[in-house]
Parts: C-alpha cells; sequence; structure tokens
C-alpha cells in the first residue's frame, strides 16, 4: 500500500490523495474517533456528523467510534469493507488545524492519545479481520483541554476534510450503483 504523509493538505490535494485511496473502493467504512469534550479532539467525530447527514448508501458505513475505536470493530467485520478511513485528532507536530492522510502506522506515536488503544494497532487489527486498505486523516489539534471549543482552524479544517470525503464518497455510491444498474440490465438481456 502507498504510504501518504502530506503536510499542509488542503483543496486538490487533499482530493487527490482521498481519490487515490479510494480508487477501487467498493465498501467503506469511515471511523470519527474523537472526545467532543476535549476541545479540537472532537474533529473525528464533527467529520463523522457531517458526513451522516449529507451521505446515504448501502456501500458506505459511517461509525462514531468516540475515544473507544475498538468497540466498532465487530460492526466493521460484519460489513466487509474494501476500505476503512479513521479521521481523527493526531499531532504530527504541524500548524494547528493542518491535514495528514497516513497509513496509520506510519505516525506511530503521534496520535492524542484520548483513545484506549493506538489507531496504529487498531488499522492492524481490522487489516488482519477483513484485508480492507486502511488510511488515516489526521487533523493537528490546536488545543485538547478538558472543556474546551474547538479552535476556528481545526473546525475549517474538519468541514474541509467532511466536504472531500462527501465528494468522493458521493462518486463511490455512484459508481457503485452504476455497476448495480448494469449488472440487472445484463441479467435481464
Amino acid at each position: 500500500m502507498k504510504i501518504f504523509i502530506l503536510i499542509a493538505l488542503s483543496g486538490e490535494r487533499l482530493l487527490t490523495n482521498i481519490s487515490s485511496f479510494l480508487s477501487n473502493a467498493v465498501r467503506v467504512v469511515v471511523v470519527g474517533v474523537g472526545n467532543e469534550v476535549r476541545g479540537d479532539d472532537a474533529a473525528g467525530v464533527e467529520v463523522l456528523k457531517i458526513l451522516q447527514k449529507n451521505l446515504k448508501s448501502e456501500s458506505i458505513l459511517l461509525l462514531d467510534g468516540g475515544t473507544v475505536p475498538e468497540n466498532v470493530t465487530l460492526q466493521i467485520k460484519h460489513f466487509k469493507p474494501s476500505h476503512v478511513i479513521l479521521v481523527d485528532a493526531t499531532n504530527f507536530e504541524a500548524k494547528p488545524g493542518e491535514v495528514v492522510i497516513a497509513e496509520p502506522s506510519a505516525i506511530r506515536g503521534h496520535s492524542v492519545s484520548t483513545h484506549t488503544i493506538p489507531l496504529s494497532v487498531l488499522s492492524g487489527y481490522l487489516r488482519d479481520q477483513t484485508g480492507a486498505a486502511t488510511i488515516l486523516v489526521g487533523i493537528q489539534p490546536a488545543s485538547v483541554r478538558m472543556g474546551a471549543g474547538m479552535s476556528d482552524c481545526v473546525r475549517i479544517s474538519v468541514q474541509k476534510v467532511a466536504d472531500t470525503l462527501l465528494e468522493e464518497l458521493g462518486s463511490i455510491k455512484g459508481q457503485i450503483t452504476s455497476r448495480i444498474d448494469r449488472e440487472t440490465q445484463n441479467s435481464s438481456s
């Protein structure tokens, strides 16, 4: 699998890298990870909320992993995804709000650590159990202080990441629908 570690992804570069990762996706799981009462640590969960409001597809499973994302592993295994995207606040020592896309094992030791197990361990387990390609979309937090609100720069990145995922997952939904339509037409001929 290609490893992406790109600092300050935005706009077209973010779209290009997500698009590349999802190029052969059939069934996709997106897990929002984070703690909603710890400021910017809620980034992953906030991205997920936007997706849940705007995206409905039998080919896409959207899960709130909260601070214990390993609790959703059974749902992920039963869904049998081709791709898994973990979205989380990730301290990769960049400017707050910057985005990284990486294979989770490539950023070992860089999470905000509000979760019970590292995402690199979780992604390895999911890859072993499902065979799914897995990436982390990380947003650099400004503050993960208890009771803090989300910073403006992270809120902007949350929206950019959500918009990018909506665009790409929406096209996958269309591709899958088109494939099903073609198969139905071919079988009725």
